[in-house]
């Protein structure tokens, strides 16, 4: 598929190639960095043969930031702005901009649609499709300055999360699994796992994750304890995956003081409500999900 004008069969596949792989690694970071970027097509009528294409192109692109991108479409006097780390409203602004902008204003009249993608499903001949097809409507509707919003790729993906409860009591390790279940939590998909003691756990696959994993653990344990598994996974490479709830009976200042230096994120003291329990779990998805 041909993306610019007035340019070899040759080059023109080799531009469609290298914006396809932009556009593929910035998909790929969607999920992982809970953000989303947005794809800007743009249609200009010139109300004067003022502005050339390539002109038009050079000014249109020192609007956009740098880790923004832009490039001609086929069709005379359109283009595709691909806005990083960027949803519909601030899409909303740039275009906002734009239709004030007085050069643009003096010599042309701007039609856009703006397509937001939450997930890294969106094929990037389908976006070029859905764009496109979305910019023609509103060229045929004939509403100067006017945007069509696409909702075809904007659904985010869940996210998965791993849960691991290392806790001796049989009793008390299903209770907190079962809390766990029950839970209702938007846009994560959990995968809970318990263990009797760290030995157990080191000794399973299970924490090694590219996923973030929360590990639910009792300081003492029968065999490696709770200490034992912290030093461990603060050693791995993706330790930042990792959020520790330490459960204690030890109360003193000292105690916790100690716990959080070395790496705990949470600090429980036994016996602890259970809805507290829960309200902390909670708190961690609001931060993840921000």
């Amino acid at each position: 598929m041909s993306l610019t004008k007035n340019r070899s069969e040759a080059g023109s596949q080799q531009n469609f190639t290298q914006i396809k792989e932009f556009f593929n690694v910035l998909k790929s970071n969607v999920v992982r960095s809970r953000t989303t970027i947005t794809a800007v097509f743009l249609s200009a009528a010139l109300k004067e043969e003022i502005f050339q294409q390539d002109e038009l192109t050079s000014y249109l692109g020192s609007k956009i930031r740098q880790t923004d991108f832009l490039f001609e479409l086929i069709e005379p006097n359109n283009w595709c702005i691909i806005l990083s780390q960027s949803g519909e409203e601030e899409a909303q602004a740039f275009l906002n901009r734009l239709f004030k902008d007085s050069k643009i204003v003096s010599t042309s009249t701007l039609y856009a649609s703006v397509v937001e993608i939450g997930n890294n499903r969106a094929d990037f001949e389908k976006l070029l499709e859905v764009g496109v097809g979305a910019l023609k409507e509103v060229i045929n509707r004939g509403g100067s300055f006017e945007v069509n919003y696409i909702q075809d790729f904007k659904e985010k993906d869940m996210e998965k999360i791993k849960i691991s409860i290392l806790e001796e009591n049989e009793i008390f390790r299903r209770v907190l699994s079962s809390s766990l279940e029950k839970m209702n939590v938007d846009y994560f998909e959990l995968e809970i796992k318990a263990f009797s003691d760290g030995y157990e756990f080191l000794k399973s696959d299970w924490y090694f994750t590219s996923h973030t994993h929360i590990i639910i653990m009792n300081d003492i344990l029968p065999r490696k304890n709770g200490l034992e598994v912290l030093h461990t996974v603060k050693q791995l490479p993706n330790s930042q995956r990792f959020i520790t709830f330490m459960m204690t009976k030890k109360k003193t200042e000292e105690d916790m003081l100690y716990a959080y230096e070395i790496g705990v994120d949470e600090y429980l003291i036994k016996p602890f409500n259970l809805r507290l329990f829960e309200a902390q779990i909670k708190r961690t998805f609001e931060r993840l999900w921000l």
